[in-house]
């Protein structure tokens, strides 16, 4: 399986991204916030990330175009991380 590089296009924070997705609880955790997450961010974030949907395709599924999908990816991706760097700080 391809990593998808638009998970690693911020190298400080992707590649911990990638680690954490890698394990298992830290996944569960992120999939909890995921749940939490408002539409479409959550939708959006899901199609990219686990269907590996090209931005054009999920764009089209919303009506709209690829960019917007990009853009709402990425925006769902930062609420991901600070999620994930605020549980990295509560751990020490």
């Amino acid at each position: 399986r391809q990593v998808d590089s638009d998970i690693i296009e911020e190298p400080s924070t992707g590649v911990q991204f990638v680690k954490h997705l890698m394990n298992e609880e830290d996944a569960f955790h992120v999939h909890q916030f995921l749940h939490s997450m408002d539409e479409p961010y959550k939708e959006v974030f899901s199609l990219r990330t686990f269907g590996e949907l090209p931005f054009e395709k999920i764009g089209m599924l919303f009506g709209k175009s690829a960019g917007w999908a990009r853009v709402t990816f990425h925006r769902a991706r930062k609420q991901i991380i600070a999620y994930m760097e605020e549980m990295n700080h509560e751990e020490y």
